[in-house]
C-alpha cells in the first residue's frame, strides 16, 4: 500500500497548516505495510514504533525559580499539588518499607508506599545484600527461629519459587540464613504489595514533609513530575538515613560507617580451577573472592570489598568516590582473575544499582537500647518484635516499641537501618531485622490511623496482641 505524506498528515488531521512546511512535505510516496493510528505522529517508515507517539500536552508546571540575592539562593514559596491521600505512607521501599506498608494493610489501613528506584527491596535488591541474617539463635543446642511474621513468611515464600531463588535448610538442625536471589525478591515483593491493594509509587524520592507544629500530616516527594504531596493520617518513614525524621525537626545522632558495594561474578559455574585466582596484587585469593554461600543462582558468585571505605553516608562527594573506587577495583580485579588457569571465563555479571552506607542518622527515640542494656538480659515490657545471633553475639535483641518511636514529632513511625545505638546498628541494618522493626512500625501506623490517634498514643498491648496473631515472635 502506497499513500503520500499529503494524504498521511490529512489522516492525521493535521489539514492545510502542517502542509505549510513547502517541498519537505511534498506528495512523494510512502511504502507502509500498516498505517499509523489516528491521532499518532510518530515515523510512518517505522510504524511498530511510531503507533505509540501521539502529542501529550504538558502535564506539570513550573513554578517561580530560585534566585540569588546578596549572594544567597533565595527559593520563592510555591503551592505543591495534592497527589494522593491515604491512612499510612511509607517512605522507602527497603526490607523495613515493604514489611511496614504490607503490615500496615493487613490492619485494614489504605496504605501507599514511595520508593526512590524502580523496584522494591532496597539494599537487600538493588544493593544486592542477599543473605537474610539473624534469624534464629541456639537453645538447648538446637537452632530456634524468631524472625518469624512477615520475615519468614517471605523467606518460605521465596523458597517456594525453587533453589535457584532461596536457599538455606530450616532450623531446629541449622541456623536457617536464606539466600535470597534480588529478581526473585524483586518479583515477589512486588506481588505481595498487590496482593494486598496498596499503592505503590516508583522514582519518588521523599524530600520533605506537611507539619503541623509537632505533627505530621503527610510528606512531600520529588519525582519527574515536581514535587507533590501525600496526605496521610500516619507517617513510616523508611528511608534509611531518617530523611523524613529530619524533614520534620527530629533529633538524632550521625556517624560515620563503611560504604559497602557488592559485585556478581558470571560463569561462575565453568570455572575449571582447584585453586582461587591471583588478584591484582599477585596474591592468591580468598581475600576478595566472592563467596559461593552468598548467593543462590550457581552461575554467579557474590563480592564485595569488605566493609568498603569509612565516610558520611550522606556526602554525595564520599558516595561518589566510594562508587567509582569500588567500580575500579573491581574491573581491574577480575581483569586480572581471568589471566589464572581455569578462571578466564569469569566476568562481572553486575554491580549494585543503590550503595550501600551501613548508617547514617540514628533517631533519637525514646527509648535507645545499646549493648550494655541488653548485656542485662531484660525483656522489654513494650516488645514488639525480636531477632536472633549476628555473628559477632549469640543473644537475641528485643525490640521496645519506644524505639521506634522519635522524640518531638508526632504521627511518625521509624523503622530499618536508622535505629538503635552505634555499638547495636550492624545488628539493626541487616535484613531480618530491617523486616522486624518494619512490621512492627507498620502495624502500629496502621492501628493508629484507623483508632484517630498518634502512635504515642497507642495501646501497646493491643498493638502486641495484633503482632502475635501475625505471627511475631515477641518471647
Amino acid at each position: 500500500m502506497q499513500i503520500t505524506k499529503r494524504e498521511f498528515l490529512k489522516k492525521l488531521g493535521l489539514g492545510g497548516a502542517a502542509l505549510a512546511g513547502g517541498g519537505l512535505l511534498a506528495d512523494k510516496a510512502v511504502k507502509t505495510k500498516q498505517m499509523l493510528p489516528q491521532g499518532s505522529v510518530g515515523d510512518p517508515d517505522n510504524v511498530w514504533f511510531g503507533k505509540n507517539i501521539f502529542p501529550l500536552g504538558h502535564t506539570m508546571n513550573d513554578g517561580p525559580s530560585c534566585a540569588l540575592k546578596d549572594g544567597k539562593i533565595v527559593q520563592p514559596a510555591r503551592e505543591i499539588p495534592i497527589f494522593h491521600k491515604t491512612d499510612v505512607v511509607v517512605v522507602g521501599g527497603g526490607p523495613a518499607g515493604f514489611a511496614a506498608a504490607i503490615a500496615a494493610a493487613r490492619t485494614g489501613a489504605k496504605v501507599a508506599i514511595v520508593e526512590r528506584y524502580g523496584s522494591l527491596g532496597g539494599l537487600f535488591t538493588n544493593g544486592m545484600v542477599l543473605i537474610m541474617l539473624c534469624t534464629s539463635y541456639i537453645v538447648d543446642g538446637k537452632y530456634r527461629l524468631v524472625t518469624k511474621g512477615l520475615t519468614e513468611e517471605f523467606a518460605r515464600r521465596a523458597r517456594a519459587l525453587g533453589p535457584h531463588v532461596c536457599t538455606g535448610p530450616v532450623p531446629p538442625n541449622r541456623h536457617w540464613q536464606p539466600v535470597v536471589d534480588p529478581e526473585g525478591a524483586k518479583y515477589l515483593m512486588d506481588r505481595m504489595v498487590e496482593e494486598e491493594k496498596i499503592d505503590m509509587f516508583f522514582h519518588c524520592w521523599g524530600v520533605d514533609v506537611v507539619q503541623d507544629g509537632n505533627k505530621v500530616l503527610g510528606v512531600v516527594f520529588e519525582s519527574k513530575q515536581g514535587r507533590q504531596a501525600i496526605l496521610a493520617k500516619q507517617v513510616v518513614d523508611c528511608s534509611g538515613d531518617a530523611d523524613i525524621l529530619f524533614a520534620a525537626g527530629g533529633d538524632y545522632r550521625q556517624i560515620t560507617h563503611g560504604i559497602g558495594h557488592v559485585v556478581r561474578l558470571g560463569n561462575m559455574d565453568r570455572i575449571w580451577a582447584k585453586e582461587p585466582p591471583k588478584g591484582a596484587d599477585g596474591k592468591k585469593l580468598p581475600g576478595k573472592w566472592p563467596m559461593r554461600s552468598n548467593e543462590a543462582n550457581p552461575c554467579t558468585w557474590w563480592g564485595n570489598t569488605g566493609t568498603g571505605p569509612k565516610g558520611n553516608g550522606l556526602d554525595v562527594r564520599d558516595l561518589t568516590a566510594a562508587e567509582i573506587g569500588f567500580r575500579k577495583e573491581w574491573w581491574e580485579h577480575v581483569a586480572e582473575m581471568r589471566k589464572t588457569p581455569g578462571w578466564e571465563e569469569v566476568f562481572i555479571a553486575n554491580t549494585c544499582s543503590q550503595i550501600g552506607p551501613r548508617a547514617s542518622r540514628l533517631v533519637a527515640a525514646e527509648t535507645i537500647v545499646d549493648r550494655a542494656v541488653y548485656r542485662e538480659g531484660k525483656r522489654p515490657a513494650d516488645t514488639v518484635g525480636m531477632f536472633g545471633a549476628d555473628g559477632a553475639h549469640k543473644a537475641p535483641l528485643y525490640v521496645p516499641y519506644r524505639q521506634l518511636l522519635p522524640k518531638g514529632v508526632d504521627n511518625v513511625l521509624c523503622a530499618g537501618r536508622m535505629l538503635g545505638a552505634p555499638d547495636t546498628i550492624d545488628t539493626f541494618r541487616l535484613i531480618c531485622p530491617c523486616f522486624v522493626t518494619g512490621e512492627a512500625a507498620g502495624t502500629a501506623a496502621g492501628l493508629a490511623a484507623l483508632k484517630g490517634c498518634t502512635p504515642r498514643e497507642l495501646d501497646v498491648s493491643a498493638l502486641q496482641k495484633r503482632l502475635e496473631k501475625a505471627n511475631v515472635c515477641l518471647a
